[in-house]
């Protein structure tokens, strides 16, 4: 059985490289056009911004990729009557299948370390670039750590604790002004902001402290409310909420953990908390998906009928996962089940499927 798990394992991880990087590439270059002809930005930029986007193409293409290799490699052993050759010999599907699942497992490992890892700070440096060189807004910076928010514009930069989108608020506003040689001229320190459409913003219980140049001392003087005319609306703070990928795990749990004391509605961030693990396993369920149709009767249809079924099953796949996880934003779901159920109805339907092949 060694020599064999060796054999498949070959055919299987050959088959994915080349499923995952053609995808890839194929996606990229989709992609890559699409904006090229829409002219937006210069060619140069538009390039490296579709190259920083790669990493995260990749892990999005390696459930097709799973599932398309998983149905070459059993496909084509069916074919050269090599599975019956196994089976001859006492390997029955559930072996054959138990390698093809460890290595689908030791991938979506791959997947969860890539997310948690790499795709973060690719996230951060491609939106900084989108911003500071394709938007041509050089001193524009948006930092979202797990209990504290970092936004600066021009000559002023915020500390924020919390934003919540919803109530159009900010929980510990800080605001840092400098003149032109960029020395620290005014803070202002606020529990709470809330922004009056037309009439800007609405500052309450915070300190002012003004400092003179020269040696004189700072002016401190605290307020109960007071207005602040900035430019900046809640709708510039909305990309906040779009950092939240450029969080790790660990530090998204801490993030949702400080939303949540605020009173902050947080169904959104355990959603993307969550859905960020199962996305990682879904090659599981695209290799238990595949099984069943890879090892069909070859009067049933060839291999491209296999494959055209199991990709429109993707389809499908997306489209119940995209609603789960609307349902859980929405609060219609828990987080982890908007996040995990439908991997787990699909999953449950492939064992079915296998349990069939395999009586």
């Amino acid at each position: 059985m060694r020599i064999l798990a060796r054999y498949i394992s070959g055919i299987f991880v050959r088959n994915f490289i080349l499923a995952v990087l053609g995808l890839t590439a194929l996606f990229t270059f989709q992609s890559l056009i699409t904006e090229l002809l829409d002219l937006n930005y210069p060619a140069r930029q538009t390039v490296i911004y579709e190259m920083l986007k790669i990493p995260e193409t990749f892990v999005q293409m390696c459930p097709p990729a799973v599932m398309i290799a998983t149905v070459l490699t059993l496909a084509g052993l069916n074919r050269t009557h090599e599975l019956i050759a196994m089976y001859s010999i006492g390997v029955g599907l559930s072996q054959i299948a138990t390698v093809v699942f460890a290595l689908v497992f030791m991938i979506s490992c791959f997947n969860l370390v890539l997310q948690d890892r790499i795709l973060p700070p690719v996230y951060r440096k491609r939106m900084g670039y989108y911003w500071t060189v394709m938007k041509g807004q050089p001193d524009f910076f948006l930092d979202v750590k797990q209990n504290k928010i970092w936004y600066r514009s021009n000559n002023l930069i915020y500390s924020l604790r919390t934003f919540d989108s919803r109530s159009r608020s900010i929980q510990g506003m800080t605001v840092y002004e400098f003149d032109k040689g960029f020395r620290l001229v005014h803070v202002i320190e606020a529990d709470q902001a809330r922004y009056i459409p037309g009439g800007g913003w609405k500052l309450e219980d915070g300190i002012t402290t003004k400092l003179p140049p020269g040696d004189e001392f700072p002016v401190t003087e605290k307020f109960g409310e007071r207005d602040l005319k900035i430019a900046q609306t809640p709708d510039d703070f909305l990309e906040i909420g779009k950092r939240v990928s450029g969080l790790r795990l660990k530090e998204l749990s801490r993030y949702i953990d400080m939303l949540r004391q605020t009173g902050i509605d947080t169904k959104g961030s355990e959603v993307t908390f969550h859905s960020r693990i199962s996305l990682s396993f879904i090659p599981l369920v695209m290799a238990f998906l595949a099984i069943p149709f890879s090892v069909r009767s070859r009067r049933e249809g060839g291999t491209g009928r296999d494959l055209a079924l199991c990709l429109a099953i993707t389809f499908f796949y997306w489209i119940f996962y995209s609603i789960g996880l609307s349902l859980g934003t929405k609060g219609a779901l828990p987080p982890w089940l908007a996040a995990w159920l439908p991997s787990l109805i699909f999953m449950g339907a492939a064992a079915v499927l296998i349990s069939r092949k395999t009586a």
